[in-house]
């Protein structure tokens, strides 16, 4: 018999605040959550749960997170649900632009995908995606467009990472795509000859 994939953010806290400010920010994000109850039993397919630090000894449920900062530690909870540790490499994509897309994978996996209000924002998120997930090497991968975009993001984030590649963009961008799609072809793509 097949086990359910455990690829669903459980969020238990009867802290009103936390239940609604972890709600409308996994909405916000795109990522795929349950709100669970104390009175009811854990789903199989619950791979991890976000709860309040007065909580968290109450919970019997591995893995486990509790909520200080939301960002951090939504990203530790997804980094356990996949399994991914410091033996992965990282591969940030970046799609350039006035709005920057940006998208990690890891082993494959599409960890996080992210659109940036501007160049200083976008480094503020690849800062925080180095910072939260664990991996043994990681990689900038930067579309050739919008070059001032492109080399602004360059120049704020290129010493955190052991490799920095410049890819074709031509085959990133498709019409009615939006900039983190772009972000993953990026991630995805080979080096421009």
């Amino acid at each position: 018999m097949n086990q359910p994939a455990k690829n669903i953010i459980g969020v238990l806290t009867k802290d009103v605040r936390l239940y609604y400010d972890l709600m409308e920010y996994l909405k916000h994000r795109k990522l795929e959550f349950r709100m669970l109850d104390f009175q009811k039993s854990i789903p199989k397919d619950i791979g991890a749960i976000l709860t309040s630090p007065e909580e968290l000894d109450s919970i019997i449920f591995q893995p486990k997170f509790s909520v200080t900062d939301m960002e951090t530690d939504i990203r530790k909870a997804r980094q356990a649900m996949t399994g991914l540790d410091e033996s992965h490499v990282l591969i940030i994509g970046v799609d350039p632009g006035p709005m920057p897309g940006i998208a990690a994978l890891s082993n494959g996996q599409i960890i996080e995908t992210r659109q940036a209000q501007n160049t200083a924002h976008a480094a503020d998120i690849i800062f925080g995606i180095l910072s939260d997930y664990s991996y043994s090497q990681a990689i900038l991968k930067i579309g050739n467009g919008a070059p001032e975009e492109r080399d602004a993001i360059i120049e704020l984030v290129a010493g955190n990472f052991d490799d920095v590649q410049i890819v074709d963009e031509a085959s990133t961008s498709k019409g009615g795509e939006g900039h983190e799609d772009s972000a993953v072809k990026i991630a995805r793509s080979e080096l421009a000859q």
